[in-house]
C-alpha cells in the first residue's frame, strides 16, 4: 500500500498530542520543555505565534467615544482552573510607548469550544477591554496601531495578537468613528496581525449626506488631494456628480440616482454581500445596489470617499430607499433598492415556546411581506405585522411539524432571515448598526443553544446547536467526563444504548432492534445517542444528546450497545458490555482496509474502533467475507439478514405514501445516490427540474441524499419533487416508492427485498471504480436493472421500466438469492435472541 509523504506528515502531527497525554512524569517534563523551546524559537524569528490563541468575540463603539472589544487569549498548555490570569490589552506602534486599555476578566466557556482535545481549562481567559482611540492621535506620527494581548499566571507569561474572530459577530463589522476635529479612528482586521486601528484624517471624507427622493447631495472634504471631479459608482454603472466649491478643500456634490436595472448585476447575489449558504434568491430578486463616491484629483488619481456617519447615531429612516450608510472599511455608500426591511431590534424568546422576535422598518413598497428563517434542511415561517408608520414586528417559533411529528425543533446548523413578497420575489433583510453592535447573542434553551448574530451582507442569522450545561461545554469538560465515565469503577446496568450514523438519525438496523426490544421488554430502559433534540427517537426511548453527562453515562453503563457506525468520541468498551455492530449496508464500494485511500493513520484508527466491537451483523455471505478483510475481523459474524428490512415484508405501503403526500394516482420514484469522497454536497448528475418535466404529471420524485451530505446540502424545493433527505428512516421510503434510482449506494441490496424496479445511474462509474473508491464486483453483468449514463437514458428508462421488467427478472432473482437470503421479515427476532443469549 503506497504511503504519500503528506500522510506521514499527518501521522507525525499526532505524536505531540499523544506525548502530552502520557502518564509518565518524565515524558511530561520532556514534552513541556521541548514544546516551550520550539514555540519560543519559532515565535521569535517568525510571526507564526505557535501555541497562541487570541479570539476577538465582539467589537463596538460606546456612547462616550471609547472602543470596546471582548474575547479570550491563552497559550495552549497553560490553563486557568482556579484563578483567572492577569490580562493586559494594549495598542502598539513603532516608535512610541504602548497605550494600555482598561481590562476586566470574565468567564467565557466558548474559549474551549474550538479545541479538539484539551487537558486544560481556558474558560477564565475571557476579557473585556476598553480604550479611547482619539487619544492615539495626540501621540504623533504613528497612524497604524495593533492590538496586543499579554497574559501572565503563576510565573508563566505569553503574548500575541488577535488571530481569529467569532462567527456572526460584530467583529466582522468594524465601523469608523470620526471626532470633532476631523480625526477618524478606523478599526480594521488584518489576517496576519489581527485587530488594528488606523488613526488620522481621511484623504477624502463625506459629510452631511442628504437624500430627497432620488436626489442626493453631500459634502466632501479633501485633505491633500486637489479636487477635479466626482462620481457615484456601482455594479450597474457610473453617475457623474455636480460639484460646487464651498470652502478650501470642501465641495458640495449633487446628482440624481439612476433607475435600478432589475435585470442587471446586484449586490444581493454577490458572494461578498450575501450570507453565501442556502441562498434562496434563485428566482426573481429585488436588486440591491451599493453606490460609492469616488473623487478624482487634478493628477488623475482616484480616491474612494470615507464615511463620517456615527455608527451609534439614530437613523431617520426615509419612507423609501435609498439609504445612506457606512460600509465595511469605513467607505461611504448609498444603498438603492425598490424595497427592503431593516431590522432594528432582535431577541430570543423562551416562553411559551422557543422563538425569535424581530422588529424594524419597512422601506419602499412591500405589501404583505413574508419572513422565513431558512436553513439547510428546515425552514421556519414568521408571522409579521406591518404598522401604519411603516415599522414592523415579526415572530417565529423554532418548533414546527415535520413528517407527521409536532413540536419538532430544527436541526443544528445555520438559519438566515430571508424576505419574500407574495409573488415569490426575494428582497433584502438587513440588520442596522445597533443590532450589529449587540452581536453575537448566545442563549441556552432547553432544546438547543441559539447563537444569534449577523452574517455576510448584514443578514440576521442564527446558529443552533445542542444544549450543554457549563460543566459539559467545551473540550476540557468533555475530557473530564470521558475520564469519569470510562473508569474501571463504573457499574453496568441492564439497559440498551442505541446509536445510528453517529447520532445524526435514529433509524436503520438499530431502530428495528429497538422495536423488537420494546415489544419484548417494555420496562427495560432504552437510550438513544443523538446529536441534538431534532433527532426523533422511538416511542418510549430516552434521547441523550451527544456530549451531555447523560450521554456519557448511558453509553458507558448500558450492558448492550447497538450501533451501525463508528461510535463517537473515543468510546471505550467496558468489561460488562456487549457491543453489536450492525453496520448499515452490504458492500458494493470498498470499505475499511480495502479502500485504496486508507493510510497508516486511518488504519490505526480503524483497528482501534474495531477493538470495541464484539459481534458484527451481516446481511449475507458476501458481506461476511468482506468484513473479514476490510476490518481484519476474526470475531463472530452473525448472518441473519438486516432487521431494518423486516418491515418491507410485513408493513402496508398506503399509510407511508399518505404521510409523504404522494397522491394515489402517482408513480413514486426514489432517487438515492451515495456520497463522494471528493465533495461534501449531494451528487445527482441530473437536471432534476428537467427530469420531472420529462416524466409528466403521472410521476413524483422522492429525492434522498446520503446522511453524510445532510449538513452541507439544502433541501431541493421544486414542483414534482419531495426532498426526503431529512426523513428519519429510509425503510419507510422503500415502502412508499414504486421504483428506485441509485448509483453505488448499499440501498441496492435493501430495496431489492421489495422486488420493484431498480435503475442504476452511473455516469462516473469508471472514475469511481478506478480512482475514487473502488468496488468489490462488476455491476454490469449482475445488475437487476439497467445501467444508465445520460439524463435522456434515465427519463426513458423510468417511462419504460414496467415493460422492461421481464427482461431483468432472472437477474433480479439471482440478485435476491445472493444478497437477500435471510431477509425474511424475522431478522430482528433472531438477532435479539442471539444478543440476549450472549449477554
Amino acid at each position: 500500500m503506497p504511503v504519500h509523504p503528506s500522510r506521514w506528515l499527518r501521522y507525525a502531527r499526532r505524536i505531540p498530542s499523544r506525548l502530552s497525554r502520557s502518564s509518565d512524569p518524565r515524558i511530561q517534563r520532556a514534552y513541556t520543555t521541548g514544546r516551550h523551546l520550539v514555540r519560543r524559537t519559532v515565535n521569535t524569528v517568525t510571526p507564526l505565534q505557535l501555541g497562541w490563541v487570541g479570539n476577538l468575540h465582539a467589537a463596538r463603539w460606546l456612547p462616550d467615544g471609547r472602543f470596546e472589544l471582548s474575547g479570550w487569549a491563552f497559550e495552549r498548555g497553560h490553563g486557568y482552573t482556579d484563578t483567572p490570569p492577569t490580562v493586559r490589552v494594549r495598542l502598539t506602534a513603532l516608535g512610541v510607548p504602548p497605550v494600555e486599555a482598561e481590562v476586566e476578566n470574565y468567564d467565557e466557556p466558548l474559549a474551549n469550544s474550538r479545541l479538539s482535545a484539551a487537558m486544560d481549562d481556558y474558560t477564565k481567559s475571557g476579557f473585556v477591554a476598553r480604550f479611547d482611540p482619539a487619544a492615539l492621535w495626540a501621540l504623533g506620527r504613528p497612524k497604524r496601531w495593533t492590538v496586543e494581548i499579554l497574559i501572565s499566571s503563576e510565573g508563566h507569561r505569553a503574548k500575541g495578537t488577535l488571530t481569529r474572530r467569532t462567527s456572526l459577530s460584530s467583529a466582522y463589522y468594524l465601523f469608523p468613528r470620526t471626532f470633532e476635529d476631523g480625526v477618524q479612528a478606523l478599526p480594521e482586521w488584518d489576517d496576519r496581525n489581527g485587530l488594528q486601528f488606523r488613526v488620522g484624517r481621511p484623504r477624502v471624507r463625506v459629510e452631511n449626506p442628504r437624500l430627497e427622493g432620488r436626489e442626493v447631495s453631500l459634502e466632501v472634504v479633501c485633505a491633500g488631494p486637489e479636487f477635479a471631479s466626482a462620481e457615484l459608482r456601482s455594479v450597474q454603472g457610473v453617475t457623474p456628480l455636480r460639484a460646487t466649491a464651498v470652502a478650501p478643500g470642501r465641495y458640495r456634490l449633487a446628482g440624481t440616482l439612476p433607475p435600478v436595472d432589475p435585470a442587471g448585476p446586484s449586490g444581493i447575489t454577490e458572494a461578498g454581500e450575501d450570507e453565501g449558504r442556502y441562498t434562496p434568491e434563485v428566482g426573481d430578486v429585488l436588486p440591491v445596489i451599493s453606490h460609492f463616491v469616488v473623487v478624482t484629483d487634478t493628477r488623475g488619481h482616484e480616491h474612494t470617499a470615507r464615511s463620517t456617519i456615527d455608527p451609534l447615531a439614530p437613523v431617520a429612516w426615509p419612507a423609501t430607499p435609498p439609504l445612506a450608510d457606512t460600509g465595511e472599511g469605513g467607505v461611504f455608500r448609498l444603498w438603492d433598492t425598490e424595497a427592503m426591511l431593516v431590522v432594528t431590534a432582535v431577541s430570543i424568546e423562551h416562553e411559551p415556546v422557543p422563538g425569535v422576535r424581530v422588529s424594524g422598518v419597512v422601506l419602499g413598497d412591500l405589501a404583505e411581506p413574508q419572513l422565513t428563517l431558512v436553513g439547510g434542511r428546515a425552514r421556519r415561517s414568521m408571522s409579521i405585522e406591518v404598522r401604519p408608520d411603516r415599522t414592523f414586528e415579526a415572530y417565529g417559533s423554532w418548533l414546527a411539524s415535520a413528517w407527521g411529528r409536532r413540536g419538532v425543533p430544527p436541526m443544528s446548523g445555520r438559519y438566515t432571515l430571508r424576505g419574500q413578497r407574495p409573488d415569490g420575489t426575494w428582497f433584502r433583510v438587513a440588520a442596522d448598526a445597533g443590532v450589529i453592535a449587540q452581536a453575537p447573542q448566545r442563549d441556552v434553551l432547553d432544546l438547543f443553544t441559539c447563537h444569534l448574530g449577523v452574517a455576510e451582507g448584514r443578514r440576521l442569522a442564527c446558529t443552533l446547536s445542542a444544549s450543554q450545561t457549563a460543566s459539559e461545554f467545551g473540550s476540557f469538560n468533555q475530557g473530564r467526563l470521558r475520564e469519569l465515565y470510562t473508569s474501571s469503577s463504573m457499574q453496568g446496568r441492564h439497559q440498551f444504548y442505541f446509536e445510528s450514523f453517529g447520532g445524526k438519525q435514529a433509524n436503520c438496523n438499530p431502530f428495528a432492534l429497538d422495536r423488537e426490544v420494546a415489544a419484548r421488554f417494555p420496562d427495560v430502559p432504552r437510550y438513544w445517542g443523538v446529536i441534538d433534540a431534532a433527532v426523533a427517537v422511538p416511542e418510549g426511548a430516552i434521547p441523550v444528546v451527544r456530549g451531555t453527562e447523560a450521554w456519557w453515562e448511558a453509553r458507558q453503563t448500558s450492558k448492550y450497545v447497538i450501533t451501525n457506525e463508528w461510535l463517537q468520541r473515543s468510546f471505550q468498551r467496558m468489561p460488562y458490555q456487549v457491543v453489536l455492530q450492525t453496520w448499515h449496508g452490504s458492500m458494493f464500494k470498498r470499505i475499511g482496509l480495502d479502500r485504496p485511500s486508507t493510510d497508516i493513520v486511518m488504519r490505526r484508527a480503524l483497528l482501534k474502533e474495531r477493538s470495541n466491537w464484539d459481534v458484527l451483523l451481516s446481511q449475507n455471505p458476501h458481506s461476511s467475507e468482506i468484513f473479514k478483510s476490510a476490518y481484519d475481523w476474526k470475531r463472530p459474524i452473525w448472518e441473519e439478514g438486516y432487521p431494518r428490512n423486516d418491515l418491507l415484508l410485513t408493513a402496508p405501503r398506503e399509510p407511508m405514501r399518505r404521510q409523504l403526500g404522494i397522491p394515489e394516482d402517482k408513480i413514486a420514484v426514489l432517487y438515492a445516490p451515495t456520497w463522494r469522497e471528493d465533495r461534501a454536497e449531494m451528487v445527482t448528475f441530473l437536471d432534476l427540474e428537467r427530469l420531472v418535466a420529462d416524466l409528466g404529471d403521472d410521476y413524483v420524485l422522492l429525492l434522498r441524499g446520503h446522511s453524510r451530505t445532510m449538513e452541507a446540502g439544502a433541501d431541493v424545493i421544486l414542483p414534482g419533487i419531495i426532498d426526503v433527505t431529512s426523513y428519519p428512516d429510509i425503510t419507510d421510503l422503500f415502502l412508499a416508492a414504486d421504483a428506485m434510482i441509485t448509483d453505488y449506494s448499499s440501498v441496492m441490496f435493501d430495496f431489492s427485498v421489495t422486488g420493484r424496479p431498480m435503475l442504476f445511474f452511473v455516469p462516473d462509474i469508471e472514475e469511481y471504480r478506478d480512482s475514487l473508491r473502488g468496488v468489490y464486483f462488476d455491476l454490469a453483468p449482475v445488475a437487476p436493472g439497467p445501467l444508465l449514463s445520460t439524463q435522456d437514458e434515465v427519463g426513458a428508462a423510468i417511462l419504460a421500466m414496467q415493460a422492461e421488467a421481464p427482461r431483468y427478472a432472472e437477474a433480479y432473482r439471482a440478485w435476491q438469492q445472493r444478497f437477500n437470503p435471510y431477509d425474511d421479515g424475522h431478522s430482528a427476532e433472531r438477532v435479539i435472541d442471539r444478543l440476549l443469549a450472549r449477554g
